[in-house]
Formats: structure tokens, sequence, C-alpha cells
């Protein structure tokens, strides 16, 4: 071995490996050795060559496939050229949503979409079996969970989620956490909790149209500040936006790996924000949904870390990594947690006790962190593997936004391309697009695409963007369309 001596062996043992693939000998979809045969080739134990692959996935480098072994991940991500910025800021603005965003609604739940439209995990990436086995044994031992209500949550689940909180830098205490159905609950609770009819509200753009969709029904006006594919809202855009006092009430903010564009805020960027925030007196409501999903070795902070006044209220939940049907999410208020506490008990009163006790367990064993490192795994890999696909087949002029985390991924189509023609035409061929209309309340997102790449990569993937690619080659080439605009030299797949 060529490692320093205090290397542990497992790691010398996978430096070997990730060299290989650095110098080509390896290449993406390569078939590594098994479990079995590395431990002979370098005379250890299994459980030390079991590491050694652990230690490379972890790190996005290999992917574990069932019943076949471990393989080499995808490959670089082609370099393309990012979506442009769009610095205006348009008034605040009561939310009236697109018509397309009705139709993406309804043809959702397509069985036959691939990709599917859902932006969550394939159900081959989820715990289903570990969690059936739990649910079975915690329904057995307590019974009585079917027949009552308990409203404040389950203990031991509160217990876990200010364990974990640790990871993301902040302290939380059991007690100040609310549990909700879903993420989407914990951010209407909190909203409720600060605003009212009329208010303004300052939100990312592009922005999840669920979110928008929480603001048309609660009355209240939306103020969009436009965000950078890579590294999320503008601070600079902020902080003109929320000069005058008391224009603003609240943000809604996700920093890291947001829908639909996967950008992750800087950590300074978030310090400035909740500092300009607290010094404006505006609330900062933050959605962590997918923050666990980071492709690099550390999990990014949220912006509840830097809070020093208790304004910033933390959302999350484990339907986007671990069980969407289970619908369980939960809100950390702050200086407000009464008045969510309250709003909760007379919104839904309460959430289904036997789904937070399983999940509590799954954590609680171990089962959720392993079950984090093969899906972050998986992710990058399949995130890499649709970056190429739309780097070979889309035609010129597509910027594509590389996600550093979560599922998604932002498509700048040519400007004269309409995202509801490609949606309209996609649909028919069960190819699951999101149209850019449908994440903002103006136009600017007309000739943008959202991709999820949450389900494993084979050769019905590659053929339906392949497919996806022509679409938008046709529309962008119809006669009529002004002259196509031409990728950048320094910007071509490698």
């Amino acid at each position: 071995m060529d490692a320093p001596a205090q290397t542990p062996l497992y790691q010398a043992i996978a430096a070997q490996i990730e060299r290989a693939v650095a110098t080509g000998a390896l290449r993406a979809g390569d078939r590594l050795p098994s479990v079995r045969q590395l431990s002979q080739q370098h005379k250890v134990s299994m459980s030390t060559a079991l590491q050694a692959f652990r230690w490379l996935e972890n790190r996005g480098l290999v992917q574990a496939r069932p019943k076949s072994g471990y393989f080499v991940a995808g490959g670089p991500a082609p370099v393309l050229p990012e979506p442009q910025l769009d610095l205006r800021i348009e008034g605040a603005s009561f939310v009236n949503m697109d018509q397309v965003l009705h139709e993406f609604l309804y043809i959702v739940d397509d069985p036959l979409a691939l990709p599917r439209f859902h932006a969550a995990p394939a159900r081959s990436l989820l715990p289903e079996a570990k969690l059936q086995h739990l649910m079975a044994t915690v329904n057995r031992r307590h019974p009585e969970y079917a027949s009552g209500y308990h409203m404040t949550g389950s203990a031991a689940l509160r217990q876990e989620i200010a364990r974990r909180a640790v990871s993301s830098g902040v302290q939380l205490r059991p007690d100040e956490i609310v549990i909700t159905n879903g993420g989407l609950e914990a951010v209407y609770l909190a909203l409720r909790s600060v605003a009212q009819s009329g208010d303004t509200i300052l939100m990312e753009s592009p922005t999840y149209f669920h979110l928008l969709q929480v603001n048309e029904s609660l009355g209240l006006k939306v103020l969009e500040i436009p965000s950078h594919p890579r590294t999320g809202l503008s601070i600079e855009a902020l902080d003109f936006a929320t000069q005058k006092p008391g224009a603003v009430k609240a943000c809604i903010l996700l920093p890291n790996f947001p829908n639909p564009m996967g950008s992750l805020m800087p950590v300074e960027n978030k310090r400035r924000l909740v500092a300009m925030m607290a010094e404006r007196g505006i609330t900062v409501i933050e959605s962590d949904i997918y923050g666990e999903m980071h492709f690099g070795d550390q999990r990014p902070p949220v912006l509840k870390s830097f809070d020093q006044t208790g304004d910033v209220i933390l959302c999350s939940a484990f339907t986007k990594t671990v069980a969407p049907g289970y619908r369980i999410g939960w809100v950390a208020a702050g200086r407000h947690f009464m008045k969510t506490q309250a709003l909760k008990m007379r919104t839904s009163v309460a959430c289904p006790m036997l789904q937070q006790e399983v999940l509590a367990q799954f954590i609680r064993d171990g089962g959720y962190d392993h079950h984090m490192r093969k899906l972050r795994a998986a992710l990058r890999s399949q995130a890499h593997h649709m970056a190429d696909a739309v780097a070979r087949y889309f035609p010129m002029g597509c910027r594509l936004s590389m996600p550093q985390g979560g599922l998604l991924m932002w498509i700048e189509l040519p400007r004269h391309v309409d995202s509801r023609e490609v949606f309209a035409l996609a649909r028919l061929e069960h190819i699951g697009v999101a149209p850019g209309a449908a994440f903002s309340t103006t136009r600017r997102f007309d000739h943008f695409i959202r991709l999820q790449y949450g389900d494993p990569w084979s050769a019905k993937m590659d053929a339906a963007i392949k497919r996806l690619g022509q679409i938008v080659k046709k529309l962008a080439e119809r006669p009529g369309s002004p002259r196509r605009e031409e990728r950048p030299e320094e910007a071509a797949p490698v």
C-alpha cells in the first residue's frame, strides 16, 4: 500500500479504486469486484472490503445495484452553460396560478410516466420492507394507536428530530417541535402564525407551485425575488426589496436544493440573510425538506442555525427521503411556537401516531442513516446520468442547472420555446416534465422545464430523455422561429 500508515485500511483500498476511476482505468458503469473478490485481492476481511465500498458509495463514486454488485457511478457531469439570472423584481401581487398548473396536477399520477412527474425517489430507493416490518411490530405492541388522538405527537419522534437537527447546525428542544401532516402543512401553519390576509410574503423565484397555492388560499400577496441556479436567492435583490419598513411581513425560503432549481445558498449568504431579516423585523419561514439529500461530504447548515432572535421558523418532513405516503412533517416555530401549536390543534388536530413511532424507531436504530447514505449515492449518480443525457440530446441553446443535491434539474430552453407546448406534447408520450410556467406568477420562466431524477437510470429512461430532446428541437426549429442560439464552444459536453 502506498497510503500513509495512519490511513484506515478500508480507505487505503478505496483510494486505489478512486485513483483507477480518476485515471480512466475504470469508467462510469464498469462493474467492480465483488466484496469477496476484493477481500481476497487485498488479503483483508470481508467486512473491511465492504467498508471500502460503503465509503466510496457515501462519496457518490460507486453505486450498489441490488443482486448485481457494485459499479462505478456516473462520471463528471457535462459542462453546460447555466440558466441566466434575471434580476428584475416585479411588484407584489395576489397569486393567480397559470392554468397549466391545473393540467399538470391532473396528470401527475400517470403510472406510465418516465421520468415520473412526482418529485420523489423511486419506490426501489425507499426502505419499504424495513418500514413494513417496523409497522407490524409497533402495531402489535401498541394497538391503542388506532383508537385515540395523540395531539402533541410522538415524544420519541420529536426527540429524534431534535437529535438529528444538530447535524444541520441547530439546537432544538423536543418540546418546541410540532408534528404536522407533511411539509406543506408545516409551512401553512407557520404562515398563518405570522401573517394575515393582504400581507406581502417574499419568495424566491422560481419557487414550488404548492407554496404559491398556500399563499393564494390565505389571501396573501407574493413578491418574487430572483434566484441564481447555483447559489440561490440573490442577497442584493433581497436587500433592495426589503428596505421599506413594514412592506414585507415574512419570507418563505428553501436555501438547500429547492424545487425546482436544486441550488445551494452559500453559508455566508445564509448568515447575511438571517441577520438582515432580523434587523428589519421580517420573519423567515425556512423549508429544509431537501437538506438531507446533499451530494457533498457535509450536510449544509440551515438558516435556523444563524438565528439569534427565534424569528426563523424551521419546517421539514420525511416525505421526500423515507416515506411519502406517511405524510409526516414537522415545524420548529421558535418564538411563534404557542400560536403554531394552537393553529395545529384547530386545523387538523393530530397526526397518525403509528407512522410517527415507526419513523422514530427507524431513526433510532440507525436505519435512517444507512438508508440516506445509499439514497444520496443513488441520486448523485442519477443526476449525472440525467445531465449527460440532456447534454447529448437537447438542441443548441439549452442551458442546464447542475444541482448539488436534492431531486430536481432546472433547464432553460431557447427563449422562443414555450414550456407549455413541451409539456403538452411530452405528456402524450408519458414523459414526466414540469413546465416552468407553473413555478411563478410571472411569465419569465415560460421557456424553462423541470425534470426529476429520482428514478434509477435505465435504457428506457435514456430513450425518454432522447425523445424529450427531439420534442424541444422540433419546437425550436419550426418554421417562423427565430434563428436558434448556438451553444458556446467552451460549454460543449465532455
